[in-house]
């Protein structure tokens, strides 16, 4: 059985080992680390003679992790994460910071949240870089390895060890062209179910496999909307919306935002039930000063768009 002296255990050569299973490669480690190809490999050499295992792999044109290194990622993340929850001090200086912020976001927080961010960040670390992230099905594995540091979440928050923090609530509204046969009634707010239901509609796909709010609230009524245009993303929908019969669905404060005079939105003519859209992180980031500062922006922004949405 192969001993471990943990006396002989250095640090930096765990920094190295998470390095080289977040990105698969020893040339994109080194890189990330800011150290030469051989200082990593020597390094991974290192750490594989104190395990007594292997650790990674070549596949194709990167490394894969062994069952032991697997097993070791989470903890040695863990690990690190508290080293440098010891080492470095509560204090963080955004306006000389060069930090680099992942921020997932789909592109209704990308067209309504995201603003308000970009402008405080300006505001208060011009030297900082924000890299908004598309919402992918791995989005808590990222945010578990540390590659996004928070996102933006319109669905049911996700249990421990992701925390969340409600921004506002959502609701849907209506839009139409201007041009649209139910274009009076839309601006009268005199639009019927059935009116509702007489013309083909546009919807976005959803993460979530379940019916949308809006479809779950007709099967409660028993009824069914005819859906022609389905697209990923809402900003398409908006786009393509104009000069047609099509009537799209989309959440209030994305409605607001929208300037073009050739569209009309409008109360949905059914009960659809609002929702919460909050913000999330894993707690592994909880209690880093740098990650807390960034999620207060987020949550004064997104405050203060609430209160122009409501004016």
């Amino acid at each position: 059985m192969h001993r471990t002296n943990f006396s002989r255990i250095d640090l930096n050569l765990l920094v190295v080992f998470d390095a080289v299973a977040q990105s698969q490669s020893v040339t994109a480690a080194a890189d990330r680390l800011s150290l030469s190809q051989p200082a990593v490999s020597h390094a991974l050499n290192r750490l594989r003679d104190l395990v007594g295992d292997r650790l990674f792999v070549r596949s194709g044109n990167g490394f894969l992790p062994t069952p032991r290194a697997e097993a070791m990622i989470l903890p040695v993340r863990q690990l690190l994460a508290m080293a440098h929850g010891v080492l470095v001090t509560g204090e963080f200086d955004p306006a000389g910071s060069a930090r680099v912020f992942h921020v997932g976001a789909s592109d209704y927080a990308a067209l309504t949240v995201i603003p308000e961010l970009v402008r405080a960040l300006r505001d208060e670390a011009p030297g900082v870089t924000l890299k908004v992230v598309p919402p992918r099905e791995q989005i808590l594995a990222q945010l578990e390895s540390g590659e996004l540091d928070c996102s933006l979440w319109g669905a049911q928050t996700p249990r421990p060890p992701f925390l969340s923090q409600e921004l506002f609530r959502e609701h849907f509204v209506g839009l139409v062209s201007a041009r649209h046969p139910l274009a009076v009634e839309a601006c009268q707010g005199t639009l019927t179910l059935d009116d509702f239901l007489a013309h083909p509609h546009m919807m976005v796909t959803f993460r979530d496999p379940r019916l949308s709010p809006v479809d779950a609230a007709l099967e409660a009524l028993g009824r069914r909307r005819r859906v022609a245009v389905i697209a990923p993303n809402f900003a398409s929908n908006i786009a393509s919306l104009s000069g047609t019969d099509l009537i799209m669905c989309l959440p209030s404060r994305l409605a607001n935002s929208i300037s073009s005079p050739d569209l009309i939105h409008f109360p949905l003519p059914l009960e659809v039930p609002d929702y919460p859209y909050s913000l999330i992180w894993h707690e592994r980031t909880d209690g880093d000063p740098t990650c807390a500062w960034l999620r207060r922006l987020i949550t004064e922004g997104a405050c203060r768009s609430c209160q122009t949405n409501d004016a």
